[in-house]
C-alpha cells in the first residue's frame, strides 16, 4: 500500500471512531435494559427496516460497545448520511438523516468517448442511494478508462447538484487530456535477435504518424502483458526453453508527452531435441506411430509450436480411435551441458467413446435438421474426432453461419460423450446493391435478391441481375438441398447472358435443372441439363475470321457431369486441403450444336509456419470437339485476365487476322503457384501480400482461315506481385504481372485491380 493510501485509511478510521464516540456520547456507562426502540429523521427508509438492520432488539442491554457497533452496523448499509442514537431513560432513540437518490447521471467535457460507453462502464442508475463510495468509485472506473486508452492525462471530477426531496444530479465533468502513446519499445539483454525482430514479433507498436487508426501505439498494461507471453513464445518456438522476460513498469516521460518501453530479455542457451519418446496407459496403441507425428525438423531445433501441434495430433489422431477425452502430457528435461533437451509424452488411461447427444446451440432461426443432416456422426455412433471435424467444415461451408465452434462434453456415463455445437448465426438473405470496378470488367452494377436459408430450412431462392463492361447476367434460380428427402441437391435456373470479347458478343437465354449428391468422402457428383439458344454478332467492320454462327440463333441441348473431390476447409478462403473436378458436357440431344467439352481442373493449398503463409498451386485443361461437326466460336474456350494474370481478359490465344479479336480455342491449360501471407504487415491492416507465377496456353479451331496462329500452342508464363485488402466496403486486389513469355498477337495487361471481387 502506497504511503498516501496509508495516511487517508487510518485518518478515516479516526474519523468513524470519532464519530461513533459523539453518537453515543450521551449513553450511560451503566448498561440500561432497552424497553423501546424510536426511530426518528426517516422518510423513505421504514422504521421497521433501520430496527432489522440494528444488532440490539428490545430486551438487550445497551452499553456504549453495543451501541457503536450499532452504529458502524447502519452506516454499512450506506442508506444514511449521519446517524446519532440517544437514550431517553431506557428509550433507545436513533436520528437518521438519510442520504439522496440520485436522480440523474451526466458526463460533461467528454469528446473521445461517448456517454453511452461512460455510463455503461460504471453502471450508476437513477434512484440509486448516492454515498461517496458511488462516486470515488465510479470516478476510478472512468480513470482506468481513459487510460487503457491511452489518455494518462484525463482528470475525473464528481460534483452533485442538490435537488428538491432529497435528491440530487450526480454529474462527472471530464478533462481528457492528450492522446499519449509509445513513443519508443527497447530490449535490454537479447543477443541473437534485433529490436527489429523482436517489435515484430509483439502486438504493441510504436506511434507512427501514418497509421492514425491504429489503436496497438497506445499505453495498454493488459496488452504490454501479453507482449511479454509474445516474446516468451517467440523465443520457445526458435529453441530458448530457458528464456525469462520481463517489463519495466511505468515508462512515463517526463513531459508525460509520450511512454518509453522496455523489456528485460534473459535468452538463455538454445537448445536441440534429444529424444522424444512416447508412452500409453491405452492398451493396442501404437506408440510407435504416435511418436512419429511429432517432428522437429531436419536441424532438430527445439520448437514450442510444433510440441503443441503434435500433441494436437496425438490427441485427434487417438480420437478417430474412439478416444475423446484422453490426458497428453509432456514431460521435458534439458540439459544445459550439451544443449540437448528430452521430451517424455505420457498418454493416460482413457475409454473409448460413444456418441449419447448431438445438441445445437444459437440456431434461432435455422432448424436442427439442417445442420444435423451435414453431419458424418449421429448419436449412437462410435466417437470419431475426423469425422466431427469433417462435419464441422460441412457446416461452415453451408455459408449461414459466420462463426461454428465445437465442444465436447462427458455425457451420462464416461463412455458417453456429448458433441456441442454452437454457432453464430449471420444474414443469409438480402436484397443488394452491388458496385465495383475492375481493370479487366471495367465499372460494374450489380442488383439482386437472394435467400440462401429460407425459413432456416436450408432453400435457396434467387433473383440477380448484373452488368458490367464485359457481361451481362440475369438469373433466377431455385435450390433444395435435400430433394425429396434425400442426400440429393436439386435446382433449377432460368438465366440471360450477354459477354462481350472485343467486337464479338454472345448472347445466351436459357434454361437448366439438375440434381447433385455426395459420395464417400467429400466426394461431389453433379447432372444437370441444359436447353438454351445462342447468337453470336461481330461489330467490327475489319473482322475477317469465321465464327461458325454468322448472325444466325443455335439452339443447344447439353448434359452435363461433373464429378469433384473437395478436402478444402474453406471454399472461400482456403488455407488448406485440395480441390479435384472432372466437366463434362455432352451437347446433342436436338438442337443444333453438337459437342463434348472435358475441362480438368484441381487445386491445392498447403499452410506453412503455422498458417501464416499459404502455398497455393492450381490448375486446369479442357478440350473442346464436335463430334463430327465443328466448333463454333460461341463454344470455345477463352483465356486470360484472371486465370493468366499479366494479360488481359481473352489476352491469350489464336486471334481474327483483320480485327485482332479473340476467337478463342478448342485446347487450353492453365496453372498457377502462389505464396500468400501478411508476414512484416501489420494483421489490423487487414493487409495480405502475394507472390505467384502463372502459365497457359490456348489454342486450336475449327476455322482456321483469316486467323493468326490458329495452333500454336506456345506456354505463355508470367509473374508478379499482388495485395488483398478486405476494407468495410468489400475486398480490393491488385496485381501487378510481367509476361515472361508470350507471343507477339497476344494482348498483355501489366496490372489489375478489383473491387468487389477478389483476383
Amino acid at each position: 500500500m502506497r504511503r498516501h493510501d496509508l495516511f487517508g485509511f487510518i485518518l478515516g478510521l479516526f474519523l468513524v471512531f470519532t464519530t461513533i464516540q459523539s453518537s453515543v456520547a450521551q449513553v450511560s456507562q451503566d448498561p440500561v435494559r432497552i424497553s423501546e426502540i424510536r426511530v426518528d429523521g426517516n422518510r423513505r427508509v421504514a422504521a421497521g427496516t433501520v430496527k432489522s438492520y440494528l444488532p440490539v432488539r428490545v430486551g438487550d442491554l445497551a452499553s456504549p460497545g453495543s451501541l457503536s457497533n450499532a452504529l458502524a452496523r447502519l452506516y454499512d448499509t450506506n442508506l444514511f448520511q449521519d446517524i446519532k442514537m440517544d437514550m431517553d431513560g431506557s428509550v433507545l432513540i436513533v436520528r437518521v438523516v438519510e442520504n439522496p437518490i440520485i436522480n440523474r447521471v451526466n458526463i460533461e467535457g467528454n469528446d473521445a468517448i461517448s456517454d453511452e460507453r461512460l455510463l455503461e462502464i460504471i453502471d450508476v442508475q437513477p434512484r440509486r442511494v448516492y454515498n461517496r463510495k458511488v462516486a470515488i468509485d465510479a470516478t476510478r472506473q472512468l480513470i482506468d478508462v481513459y487510460r487503457a486508452g491511452g489518455r494518462f492525462a484525463a482528470v475525473i471530477e464528481p460534483k452533485i447538484i442538490q435537488l428538491d426531496e432529497n435528491r440530487v444530479d450526480l454529474v462527472f465533468e471530464v478533462k481528457e487530456g492528450p492522446l499519449i502513446k509509445i513513443n519508443s519499445i527497447a530490449f535490454s539483454g537479447n543477443q541473437s535477435f534485433s529490436d527489429t525482430a523482436l517489435r515484430q514479433a509483439i502486438a504493441s507498436r510504436e506511434a507512427r504518424w501514418w497509421a492514425f487508426l491504429a489503436s496497438n501505439d497506445k499505453y495498454d498494461e493488459g496488452r504490454l502483458d501479453y507482449d511479454v507471453r509474445l516474446l516468451r513464445q517467440f523465443y520457445l518456438a526458435r529453441g530458448y526453453a530457458d528464456i525469462t522476460v520481463d517489463r519495466v513498469r511505468g515508462g512515463l516521460l517526463p513531459d508525460r508527452s509520450s511512454f518509453a518501453i522496455t523489456f528485460l530479455v534473459n535468452e538463455g542457451i538454445r537448445y536441440q531435441v534429444g529424444t522424444v519418446s512416447v508412452a500409453s496407459e491405452i492398451t493396442g496403441v501404437d506408440t510407435d506411430e504416435l511418436q512419429q507425428i511429432i517432428k522437429f525438423g531436419d536441424d532438430k531445433w527445439y520448437d514450442v509450436r510444433e510440441l503443441e501441434q503434435g500433441l494436437l495430433d496425438i490427441s485427434n489422431r487417438l480420437g478417430s480411435f474412439g478416444y475423446a477425452f484422453v490426458n497428453v502430457t509432456p514431460e521435458i528435461k534439458m540439459d544445459p551441458e550439451t544443449a540437448t533437451l528430452d521430451i517424455a509424452i505420457t498418454i493416460d488411461k482413457a475409454r473409448r467413446n460413444f456418441v449419447e447427444r448431438i445438441e445445437f446451440v444459437d440456431n434461432a432461426r435455422t432448424k436442427d435438421r439442417v445442420i444435423r443432416r451435414e453431419f458424418e456422426i449421429v448419436e449412437g455412433d462410435a466417437y470419431n474426432q475426423l469425422k466431427i471435424d469433417r462435419s464441422v467444415r460441412n457446416v461452415r461451408n453451408l455459408g449461414y453461419f459466420r462463426d461454428v465452434k465445437i465442444a465436447t462434453l462427458q455425457g451420462s456415463s464416461p463412455e458417453q460423450t456429448i458433441t456441442r455445437v454452437t454457432v453464430e448465426e449471420q444474414s443469409t438473405g438480402d436484397f443488394s446493391i452491388g458496385l465495383g470496378y475492375s481493370s479487366l470488367d471495367n465499372s460494374s452494377v450489380s442488383l439482386g435478391i437472394n435467400e440462401r436459408n429460407f425459413l432456416g430450412t436450408g432453400r435457396r431462392a434467387s433473383a440477380s441481375i448484373s452488368t458490367s463492361g464485359t457481361e451481362t447476367n440475369f438469373n433466377l434460380g431455385l435450390t433444395e438441398p435435400y430433394l425429396l428427402g434425400r442426400d440429393l441437391t436439386g435446382s433449377f435456373d432460368v438465366f440471360k447472358t450477354k459477354t462481350k470479347s472485343d467486337e464479338t458478343t454472345i448472347n445466351r437465354t436459357g434454361f437448366s435443372f439438375g440434381v447433385g449428391f455426395s459420395a464417400a468422402h467429400d466426394v461431389f457428383h453433379r447432372l444437370n441439363y441444359e436447353l438454351s439458344q445462342s447468337k453470336t454478332t461481330v461489330a467490327s467492320t475489319t473482322a475477317t475470321s469465321i465464327t461458325g454462327e454468322e448472325g444466325e440463333t443455335l439452339l443447344r441441348s447439353s448434359l452435363k457431369y461433373v464429378l469433384s473431390k473437395d478436402t478444402r476447409d474453406s471454399r472461400f478462403d482456403p488455407n488448406e486441403g485440395y480441390y479435384l473436378e472432372m466437366d463434362e458436357k455432352l451437347a446433342g440431344f436436338g438442337g443444333d450444336v453438337k459437342f463434348l467439352q472435358t475441362k480438368l481442373s484441381a487445386a491445392y493449398y498447403k499452410p506453412l509456419l503455422f498458417k501464416s503463409v499459404i502455398l497455393g498451386m492450381s490448375g486446369k485443361i479442357g478440350y473442346v470437339t464436335g463430334l463430327g461437326d465443328k466448333v463454333t466460336q460461341s463454344q470455345r474456350f477463352n483465356l486470360g485476365g484472371r486465370d493468366v494474370r499479366g494479360f488481359g481478359s481473352g489476352g491469350i490465344g489464336p486471334r481474327d487476322a483483320g480485327s485482332s479479336d479473340a476467337v478463342g480455342g478448342n485446347k487450353m491449360y492453365a496453372g498457377s503457384f502462389e505464396v500468400v501471407s501478411n508476414l512484416g504487415l501489420d494483421k489490423d491492416t487487414g493487409v495480405r501480400w502475394t507472390v505467384f507465377t502463372d502459365f497457359g496456353s490456348l489454342w486450336g479451331t475449327d476455322y482456321p482461315s483469316n486467323v493468326t496462329k490458329p495452333n500454336a500452342a506456345n506456354m505463355r508464363v508470367s509473374a508478379g506481385v499482388g495485395f488483398f485488402w478486405n476494407t468495410a466496403i468489400g475486398p480490393l486486389s491488385f496485381s501487378w504481372a510481367k509476361p515472361l513469355s508470350k507471343m507477339a498477337h497476344d494482348t498483355p495487361k501489366t496490372f489489375q485491380f478489383n473491387i468487389g471481387t477478389r483476383l
